[in-house]
């Protein structure tokens, strides 16, 4: 179902109204028009009657008196040419019999030519009249064309210059909906900005009175998000420091019991128990680190060193005894490479993508990572090259590629994903590694900052 849009209905509804009304006012002119010209035509007509009248009995009189073969002329006479067109007049007696007529006049009068006044019939306008001194009735008939011909060449001539107007109203119209609906689009702009860290409140300075209460309870929620999230940031940071320490503490404590134990049978268990522990304390780990992720800690903005985080994540793996020297940092720039993202969301992309290749790597294959004066960093481990639809699908939580049984939770790159969503970075894998035949490889490209 499409969306209607304020502007959009703003705009067909005056484009109609105005529609509407340029229709109305341009048929009431017409109407007016027409009914003015009438007015004016009917009272050329009444006084174009009473130029005829001496003319016709004129004609009737010398017609009585046999000057004129009335069987010769059939009573015919000259039609007039008036100021507005031809004219014809009929001469008749008190029955109604046509005594005298103009030449080309059409037909007979019409059957209500008898009493005075104005009709149409057939295409003319009649005005007849009734001659009390000569005892005859004296009928004036006008063709109707050129009423019509004036009524339509001046309605053109109104309804022309509206016409032309029409695109100006048009455009007046968009201009005045764009300008009025600005404040709508000015407050959704400001509103896709907010997230994570960044939500202020709405400056409702300039805006008009119809968006306060809008502003006001965007602003009140905004305040209460913050809370929530600061809340379960808070919540996180603290489960984390609160159960990383217990767990490794119950897991060095298993581990003394396992090294007491050796050599009886009870160090294998003791030895698996301190096994569980270490997977249990990383899987709540990855957990508190999704938990964190999942209330926006990638929205943050602060300036954060690449170089220097990268070399402090690497330092952390190298002393560990599978790493060792497999790690391989390279770091061409001496000054330091600020990118903006927050210092903890960066951290935690970039132990998640090195433990990746430190769990899923061939043991015997180096580990590459190199950071770029672009922002960006690529981590390569060695391994079989990866189907595409495994590859694809590595993104998605508790999704693991290496064989059954790696170690693993299947959280670190959904992890990675999310939070580079949240910073507006680029994350990239891509198998085989790049010039090469087999190997897995991550791309990592951060915002830049000043």
């Amino acid at each position: 179902m499409t969306r209607w849009t304020i502007r959009q209905r703003l705009v067909k509804t005056l484009i109609g109204l105005v529609a509407v009304l340029w229709i109305s006012g341009v048929t009431i002119a017409g109407l007016t028009v027409r009914h003015e010209l009438d007015e004016v035509f009917d009272s050329a007509l009444r006084e174009t009657t009473g130029q005829i009248i001496p003319v016709a009995l004129h004609q009737y009189k010398l017609m009585g008196s046999g000057a004129i073969d009335a069987k010769v002329g059939h009573g015919r006479t000259t039609s007039f040419q008036a100021s507005r067109g031809h004219v014809h007049y009929y001469l008749q007696d008190a029955d109604g019999a046509v005594l005298v007529a103009s030449d080309d006049a059409p037909g007979t009068p019409p059957p209500g030519s008898l009493s005075d006044g104005f009709r149409n019939s057939n295409g003319f306008r009649y005005y007849s009249k009734f001659l009390r001194q000569d005892n005859v009735r004296i009928v004036v008939a006008q063709e109707l064309k050129e009423r019509h011909e004036a009524v339509v060449g001046l309605w053109l001539g109104l309804a022309s210059p509206l016409l032309a107007l029409l695109p100006l109203a048009l455009f007046a119209i968009l201009r005045t909906v764009n300008r009025a609906t600005e404040p709508l689009a000015q407050v959704s702009r400001e509103l896709a900005a907010r997230g994570g860290d960044h939500l202020e409140p709405l400056d409702g300075a300039g805006l008009p009175g119809e968006l306060t209460s809008v502003i006001d309870a965007a602003n009140t929620l905004m305040e209460r998000l913050k809370a929530a999230i600061a809340s379960e940031r808070a919540f996180a940071a603290n489960a984390a420091h609160e159960l990383r320490n217990p767990i490794a503490s119950a897991r060095a404590q298993i581990q003394l019991l396992a090294a007491n134990l050796k050599g009886t049978s009870d160090s294998a268990r003791a030895e698996n128990v301190a096994s569980q522990l270490g997977q249990l304390g990383r899987r709540v780990e990855k957990l508190l680190q999704m938990a964190r992720t999942q209330a926006g800690l990638g929205h943050g903005r602060e300036r954060s060193d690449l170089s220097a985080i990268t070399g402090m994540i690497v330092d952390e793996y190298a002393w560990r005894p599978d790493v060792g020297e497999r790690l391989l940092l390279d770091t061409p720039m001496e000054s330091p490479c600020w990118v903006a993202m927050d210092q903890d969301a960066l951290a935690i992309v970039l132990r998640n993508v090195i433990e990746n290749a430190v769990h899923h790597g061939d043991r015997d294959a180096p580990i590459a990572v190199r950071v770029g004066s672009d922002h960006s960093v690529r981590v390569t481990n060695g391994c079989p090259a990866i189907p595409p639809d495994v590859l694809a699908g590595l993104k998605k939580r508790f999704r693991r590629g290496g064989a059954p049984g790696s170690p693993g939770d299947g959280l670190g790159l959904a992890i990675v994903d999310a939070l580079m969503r949240q910073a507006g970075a680029e994350f990239e894998m891509t198998s085989p590694a790049e010039g090469q035949a087999d190997g897995f490889e991550i791309g990592l490209k951060f915002p830049g900052a000043v």
